[in-house]
């Protein structure tokens, strides 16, 4: 994605918006194509700050209808035509109930639903990605999950039905205990920069690698 110019959550869902009335010019009466999302897109709708390059769709397929009016948007704006794409769909080993998004947009011809932040927050912990740290620090203060019993319970919810997860969960055990003493010194005024940037820097590499969330 490094082709792809970084825009504001609102940004993203106008192009969202364009796409939606391309699929509908044609489209017959009735038909809803969703898509669930992770990712950027899904941080942005909690964190207004977020800036990101693409749409992280969740599952393994795109509605052909999406893809073809994605690329005719990405023509307008010199975009790749990728911009929507699935590539983090294969790291998610999850599978997420509907009642695991809320609704970003809702058009004519097109539904977009986005990843909770319990949901972002337990994808995040089992990433094993230096970088996700800082953003699993705003999704805990999100969720209220500050608690190594608290962001571990979130995990076993979301991953207790893999087969993998029993020898996972130790991995969450320890980032979760280092979440927690991470919130707890930030919330008694350490400024905790330096040990949060060497932290992300061992976690690279470490963890097992479940998904990209």
């Amino acid at each position: 994605m490094g082709d792809l110019p970084y825009r504001t959550y609102g940004e993203m869902m106008g192009l969202v918006e364009e796409v939606d009335e391309v699929i509908s010019r044609d489209a017959p009466p009735g038909v809803m194509y969703s898509l669930h999302i992770i990712g950027g897109v899904a941080m942005g709708a909690i964190f207004d700050a977020r800036m990101t390059q693409d749409l992280d769709v969740a599952t393994e397929g795109i509605p052909p209808e999406v893809v073809k009016a994605a690329e005719v948007v990405a023509k307008r704006h010199s975009m790749a035509d990728n911009w929507i794409n699935n590539q983090a769909a294969e790291f998610v080993d999850i599978d997420l109930p509907v009642d695991a998004f809320d609704i970003l947009y809702a058009g004519q011809c097109l539904l977009v639903r986005g990843a909770k932040p319990e949901y972002l927050l337990a994808m995040k912990l089992m990433s094993g990605r230096g970088k996700d740290l800082p953003d699993i620090l705003e999704l805990a203060e999100a969720t209220g999950a500050v608690t190594v019993e608290a962001l571990v319970s979130l995990c076993d919810r979301a991953y207790a039905h893999t087969a993998s997860y029993s020898l996972e969960r130790p991995w969450v055990e320890s980032v979760s205990a280092d979440v927690a003493s991470l919130l707890g010194r930030r919330r008694s005024g350490v400024d905790i920069a330096v040990e949060l940037a060497a932290l992300s820097e061992d976690y690279d590499g470490m963890g097992p690698g479940l998904t990209d969330p």
